[in-house]
């Protein structure tokens, strides 16, 4: 019988093979099935099954692997054949045919069977060829390992890359072990690894990013899994081993370095043929015992870690309101200084002094008078007993209540960061230890019990690693390899890793880290897209424009213009994506630039602020043009005669930055035995303290580029020193945010005709206003709410910028020998405000003043028009440039985003 057209099935029996016919024999009932030894069978109609018309497939898009776990090769044919929706598959050999029941068999389709898939592969083969990597033989290596490709099995994790409409599966992963120490960021970020096909792990400078990685293999490790970790430089992939290495872990036998050819050697020659001794690590117990102790100690902890982080979260915001009550008080000071002081009984929380503002303001609007029933509940509700401090002005009654309102605020900052430390120590015992010690029993009793380390172990030959790649991978089931070498590692053929864990991914291109992806099942892909990207060359960019554009693809797989994890972010965003918070490198003074220009204030300090003042520090050269095209010889002068003489501490602790190669030359030979390197050169790397010479006259915008400067501040442990020309710079741009950070945490004096914006005090006013406002159905509530949420939609994408609603212009207005005496008492006037000010985030400066205007009321000829006019000259004198929003008009959000310089 031809088992290309028929398949007969006896007793659930695929029998096709032996038999030479099948007839159903209607009298009977029955199927008479004689077979090739010419005797014949009847079988009752339900114990046969006779099939007919298969459909053909080609064998070229499936990978099979048998019941048993043998891979099938060199199909020629697939015959499938449909008894009731059960399939059945015929698969025609050279010379011999098997047959199985579909489910029977583990079978994977090769996606570039699908159009979609295909088309993005194929043009990944393409831009591939743009790479500078060749062989000995002057081949493109990425563009050679591309072409090796026809078959991608749809369980790897490249699938999900090639098709943005594939969904990540999801996994089981009961328990979870933390050998090298947890966070709430990590814990999950290392779930979210175990239970999805792919993932990504945002890991910002310091936040424990290698940490996490090994947390990750540690758990692939015990649940009898294989990974293989790439970067796109060894030192990354290196720090894994370093820490495997450590003695307290001891886990680097079980790591593999290959990739390269000299990597591949040095593995081979480096093998001692042994085990390390593993006695210590038996556990005579019950070894399953102590995951399921680990795992719950890491569920207990979930509470220990939000307490972490609550206190890390008040002790930056007190700090905050700290700074600003020091800037607070310089207005006070120059404000007036025969403030009569206040006398309260009892305690006063500070939302009752922000109510009590709230009262004397609307007063103060009013032009009213304080009444004697109101200074009679002052006393019934507010505990005021000196009515002497009613008889000043009410501006000054006002300022001596926000000086009241920090001084409350700080205490009660106090008492919260005091009670969740006392809840912090009623975690008896360290917990967090514990989670450790018991998490590394268990991988090492898990080890232990593995591999046969009292015998001798096996030596593998440089072939083995493309013949035996099984044995090997059973053996080293961690793999470390840089991104470009990932899939010639071992034999790809033959080997599939269970994970790829991509580090360093936002510097790999969307070529080589795809085919990174294709060896492996699941992925984990790890890096900070607000650091160095992968950079090209303008040929290549254009190059590579041409090839995309002939295969019509959206933007994320834009070669020139998309880091890997930039791409595969956009591709997958319901992707879980986790960012690790968590804060263990700088001082918190030096972070929290980074924190709020980069990364939008997520991430939570965890560092210590020494309270010494030393953190940060600014050197401004003599004005002059210091610089000759990539050198300034002025700014290496105050390194090594200023700053290096200043600095108590040891030399190989210090690091000097610069944008250019040429001044980095210029410092090594003139200052000794001092790390000098450019940016990208020091990225992964930290010091105690970091010099930044930035070199030019005019910031260029290469110095100024966010992802260099946020690399350069983020190395500083202890101290940055930033040199920057004494030129007057622009007034906006990363280094002047830079500087304008470093002067208002150091209370350093600015000349300024205007104050810095007063944020936390603001911010809690607004809130307190509009709540009455809302209650009272007051119409002026709704023009400011809408233009306020404009503002906010404006400003979400613009870190730099904050806003604050309802500033006073005495707070406003600095320098007012400029105003005649009619301004100058109506900017004294405590109903004198501007409904939003938005300003700089780092400086704290106004950079755009706006007014929200009622056509009729605000109508020329009016008391308030001539109002305005004062206000537009007063803020004009300042420097502070202010629009007017008219209620009878539109084109609001054009008009702003104009005024602060943004796209329209």
């Amino acid at each position: 019988m031809d088992p290309t057209k028929f398949m007969v099935i006896t007793k659930n029996e695929i029998c096709t093979e032996r038999v030479k016919s099948c007839v159903y024999n209607v009298d009977k009932d029955k199927y008479d099935v004689t077979f090739t030894n010419n005797r014949l069978y009847s079988y009752a109609r339900y114990n046969v099954a006779f099939l007919t018309n298969p459909t053909i497939l080609n064998a070229d898009d499936y990978m099979i692997v048998t019941p048993d776990g043998k891979s099938l090769f060199d199909i020629k044919s697939i015959y499938q054949f449909d008894n009731k929706g059960e399939k059945y598959w015929c698969l025609m050999f050279e010379g011999f045919i098997l047959n199985y029941k579909k489910s029977e068999l583990h079978i994977h389709e090769n996606c570039l069977s699908k159009p979609k898939s295909r088309n993005v592969f194929q043009y990944l083969t393409e831009v591939s060829e743009l790479g500078d990597i060749h062989n000995d033989k002057g081949e493109n290596v990425l563009k050679k390992n591309y072409d090796r490709i026809s078959f991608i099995p749809d369980n790897r994790a490249l699938s999900l890359y090639l098709d943005s409409g594939k969904p990540s599966q999801r996994l089981n992963c009961n328990g979870v072990i933390f050998p090298f120490g947890c966070n709430q960021s990590q814990y999950k970020a290392v779930k979210n690894a175990l239970t999805n096909q792919l993932s990504i792990i945002q890991g910002p400078p310091g936040t424990g990013k290698t940490q996490t990685i090994l947390n990750i293999i540690s758990n692939l490790i015990v649940l009898g899994k294989t990974v293989i970790v790439v970067s796109n430089n060894n030192s990354a992939t290196q720090n894994v081993m370093e820490k495997l290495s450590k003695q307290e872990y001891g886990m680097d036998f079980l790591v593999a370095s290959l990739g390269s050819a000299e990597n591949k050697k040095a593995f081979i020659e480096g093998q001692t043929g042994k085990y390390p001794d593993l006695s210590s690590w038996v556990n005579e117990g019950d070894v399953d015992s102590l995951k399921e102790e680990a795992s719950e100690l890491a569920d207990k902890l979930q509470n220990f870690y939000q307490l972490q982080e609550e206190l890390a979260v008040l002790k930056e915001k007190r700090y905050e309101i700290e700074i600003e009550s020091k800037h607070f008080d310089e207005f006070k000071n120059d404000t007036a200084a025969d403030y009569k002081a206040i006398k309260i009984r009892g305690k006063m929380t500070s939302d009752r002094i922000m109510r009590l503002w709230q009262e004397l303001q609307d007063k103060a609007d009013a032009m009213k008078e304080l009444s004697f029933f109101f200074k009679i509940k002052s006393i019934l509700f507010y505990g005021i007993a000196n009515w002497n401090f009613y008889k000043q002005d009410l501006s000054k009654i006002i300022t001596v209540l926000q000086e009241l309102y920090y001084d409350q605020s700080l205490r009660e900052y106090d008492d919260r960061i005091q009670a969740v430390t006392s809840e912090l120590e009623q975690f008896s015992g360290d917990y967090a230890k514990k989670l450790e010690t018991q998490s590394l029993a268990y991988l090492k009793a898990y080890v232990a019990g593995k591999y046969h380390w009292s015998e001798s172990r096996v030596r593998f030959t440089g072939e083995d690693l493309f013949r035996n790649a099984e044995a090997v991978l059973n053996e080293y089931p961690i793999v470390l390899s840089t991104t470009f070498s990932a899939l010639t590692s071992l034999n790809w053929q033959s080997i599939e890793y269970d994970y790829v864990i991509m580090d360093e991914a936002s510097q790999v291109d969307i070529a080589t880290g795809a085919l990174a992806l294709s060896c492996a099942k699941n992925a984990v892909i790890v890096g900070d897209l607000k650091q160095l990207p992968n950079v090209v060359t303008q040929d290549v960019e254009k190059r590579a424009d041409n090839i995309r554009n002939k295969y019509n693809l959206k933007d994320a797989y834009d070669f020139s213009r998309k880091s890997f994890l930039q791409s595969i972010v956009e591709i997958h965003p319901e992707v879980e994506s986790t960012l690790l918070r968590e804060h263990y490198r700088c001082h918190p003074r030096i972070i929290q630039f980074c924190n709020q220009k980069f990364y939008n204030n997520e991430l939570v300090v965890m560092t210590e602020d020494d309270k010494q003042g030393k953190s940060l520090k600014a050197v401004k050269t003599a004005e002059g043009n210091h610089a000759r095209g990539n050198y300034n010889q002025r700014q290496i002068d105050i390194i090594r005669d200023e700053i290096l003489p200043s600095l108590d501490v040891p030399e190989e602790n210090i690091g000097i930055i610069a944008p250019y190669n040429d001044q980095v030359n210029e410092i090594r030979k003139q200052i000794r035995n001092i790390d000098v390197a450019t940016v990208h050169k020091f990225q992964g790397r930290e010091k105690d303290v970091i010099i930044l010479s930035t070199v030019d006259n005019q910031i260029r915008d290469f110095t100024d580029d966010p992802y260099l400067l946020n690399v350069a501040v983020s190395r500083a442990k202890k101290q940055l020193i930033v040199i920057v020309s004494g030129n007057e710079q622009e007034k906006s741009g990363n280094i002047t945010d830079l500087i304008s950070y470093i002067q208002y945490n150091k209370m350093d004096v600015v000349e300024s005709k205007v104050y810095s914006v007063f944020d936390y005090l603001y911010a809690q006013y607004r809130n307190r206003r509009w709540e009455k406002l809302k209650k009272q159905n007051i119409s002026e509530f709704d023009s400011e709410n809408l233009t306020y949420s404009l503002l906010m939609d404006i400003l979400k994408d613009v870190p730099d910028y904050g806003v604050v609603c309802f500033e006073p212009m005495a707070m406003i207005v600095r320098d007012v020998t400029a105003l005649s005496d009619e301004e100058m008492r109506y900017t004294m006037h405590p109903s004198t405000h501007v409904d939003f000010v938005i300003y700089n985030q780092f400086s704290k400066q106004p950079v755009l003043a706006i007014e929200t205007d009622g056509y009729a009321y605000h109508k020329e000829g009016t008391e308030q028009y001539e109002r305005d006019e004062k206000k537009n000259h007063i803020l004009e004198v300042c420097g502070v440039p202010l629009i007017r929003l008219k209620t009878n008009e539109s084109n609001e959000r054009a008009r702003i985003r104009q005024a602060l310089g943004l796209s329209i």
